[in-house]
């Protein structure tokens, strides 16, 4: 497990949901040893899917899909946000390599709830791509409250899902074994955000 990765404590995330340990998943790419060979593990899922270019989502997805590009000798572009500020208004969203008429592979530090996902694949869709799936780190659909079409239909592949780095982190000492079994009882059976056993992981972490 890369140093940093999975933090003890609780964070917001998708829209009020309150999974428990901060992920940060930049950390994994910090070693260049874990990046090559994460980007050895997207490569061998772009070659299964016969995609064309790889494409990084802004910004976390950039880095790992540059990595996965250089490691299947595939074009590499980038998709961006909308609406960041000191962007120009009629800056093209994609950027890089040709997208129009090919398949891609997209490529983020994760996914939840999809809305990113679809944003992206909306955006890759109107420069006439064609999205043949999907690359993260950490396959977060296990916290989210619900998953949009679009992220529940295309292929999906991920080094990990947000459960799996939870008993990674157990294992390595990260997470003491009593959070590590209140934080899976949250996930699994959907606390509500006001059920009192948050302040009790809270506490516990």
């Amino acid at each position: 497990m890369a140093p940093g990765l999975v933090r003890a404590g609780a964070s917001r995330w998708d829209g009020g949901r309150t999974p428990i340990h901060p992920l940060s998943l930049e950390s994994a790419f910090a070693d260049p040893v874990l990046l090559r060979d994460l980007g050895t593990r997207g490569a061998r899922f772009a070659r299964e899917l016969g995609v064309e270019v790889i494409v990084g989502a802004e910004t976390a997805g950039v880095p790992l899909a540059a990595a996965i590009s250089l490691a299947a000798g595939l074009p590499f572009a980038f998709v961006r946000k909308p609406g960041y500020r000191g962007h120009e208004i009629d800056e093209p969203r994609v950027r890089g390599a040709e997208v129009a008429g090919r398949r891609v592979l997209l490529v983020d530090d994760a996914v939840a709830s999809g809305t990113a996902v679809e944003r992206f694949a909306a955006a890759l869709t109107g420069e006439g791509a064609e999205v043949a799936g999907v690359f993260v780190l950490v396959d977060m659909r296990d916290v989210a409250d619900s998953v949009t079409s679009v992220a529940a239909a295309l292929p999906t592949d991920s080094v990990s899902t947000y459960l799996q780095v939870l008993d990674l982190a157990a294992a390595n000492g990260i997470l003491d074994q009593s959070v590590h079994t209140l934080s899976v009882d949250a996930i699994v059976n959907r606390w509500s955000s006001d059920d009192p056993r948050w302040d009790l992981l809270a506490a516990a972490a």
